[in-house]
């Protein structure tokens, strides 16, 4: 199977995968022939793309990291603010990733739709970030506060108008500064409650801190800043640029990657980027890719070397090892072009979402 951009979609299409709707039901089983329509009417609901089948990929294979019914059992109760729920979630997630030990590799690309991007967007920086704790070689308990955090980040936006939340613009500083209240209301919510550790809500509290002091909500320095919270930031901001939003286009996994790297130290703690690359190639398994000579092809699967992966022609659905194929030694997978948006720009916009 492989990925295809929703923009890229062909009708006659197989799909590998099933497209859930908002409420976690099937929209479209796997195996039905994509049509105009049905094409048409996921471009409307915002989905980023699908996975198709198709004799150029086959024999990959994508796995779930979590099964998609806990996956929509959190998004559910992130939206209706179940806490309960999301204890038993955080449970459930870290018991799947823990049967997975450090084979873990997060190459799939999750299909996101604009209106439930927050509640999708929890469960998949919970997942994110129980992922790099656990290549932290962190412990089942401190795993289970991590990924509760992580799940809870952003619970307060209930208490934002959802017109400033969904703006398709640049905020003003008005709105930029009621968004940032968003860190406060989440750990507001959390603290009468005894059974959720002060870990957890520290790191909720948290966690738009930056390494250097520029974060919020009390502009914490380096070691202030709570471990769980410099963990979520990764993968808060690693699932933001990645997800598309009604004021910017997504950023390709290469792109956000090379952003945390360069952003260690200054944004974001070195060893929870470090852990996060373990973790997630730079590549990911059924993307396209265009090779510097020009060829096109699909990701087949990764090697030792994370920019130099197997990869499949389009032309010939020939299989090249990029790490050890002497006839491309000297070629590599093409930068993806960067958005209009400037990276400034964008990161006031989707630090918090």
């Amino acid at each position: 199977m492989r990925y295809i951009n929703i923009e890229k979609v062909e009708s006659g299409m197989v799909l590998a995968k099933e497209v859930f709707d908002d409420d976690g039901r099937v929209l479209l089983a796997a195996n039905t022939i994509l049509t105009k329509e049905y094409i048409i009417r996921l471009s409307i609901r915002g989905y980023q793309g699908v996975y198709i089948e198709d004799e150029l990929s086959r024999g990959i294979q994508i796995d779930e990291v979590i099964s998609i019914e806990l996956r929509n059992e959190g998004a559910k109760a992130v939206k209706e603010g179940n806490i309960d729920s999301l204890k038993s979630i955080a449970k459930n997630i870290v018991s799947q990733l823990l049967e997975k030990d450090k084979s873990i590799s997060l190459d799939i690309k999750d299909l996101r739709t604009y209106d439930n991007y927050t509640y999708k967007h929890s469960v998949n920086v919970a997942v994110i970030s129980t992922v790099i704790g656990i290549y932290l070689s962190y412990d089942e308990e401190s795993l289970y506060e991590l990924c509760l955090a992580a799940l809870m980040h952003d619970i307060g936006k209930t208490k934002i108008d959802p017109g400033i939340i969904n703006k398709p613009g640049r905020l003003s500083m008005m709105e930029y500064r009621i968004v940032q209240e968003h860190a406060r209301y989440s750990y507001d919510i959390l603290d009468e409650n005894c059974l959720i550790s002060a870990r957890t809500k520290q790191a909720v509290l948290h966690h738009h801190e930056n390494e250097d002091g520029t974060g919020y909500p009390d502009r914490l320095v380096g070691d202030e800043i709570p471990p769980y919270a410099k963990i979520i930031h990764v993968a808060d901001v690693y699932d933001a640029l990645t997800s598309k939003r009604p004021y910017k286009k997504p950023y390709a996994l290469s792109e956000a990657i090379e952003y945390l790297m360069g952003g260690s130290n200054v944004l974001f703690d070195r060893n929870a980027v470090e852990a996060f690359l373990e973790a997630v190639p730079v590549y990911a398994k059924g993307i396209d890719v265009v090779m510097t000579n020009g060829e096109r092809a699909i990701v087949v699967s990764n090697t030792s070397n994370p920019l130099r992966p197997i990869v499949r022609l389009v032309d010939s659905g020939k299989d090249i090892d990029l790490s050890n194929d002497k006839d491309y030694i000297s070629v590599t997978i093409a930068p993806h072009t960067v958005v209009e948006n400037d990276f400034t720009s964008v990161y006031e916009r989707f630090e918090f979402d």
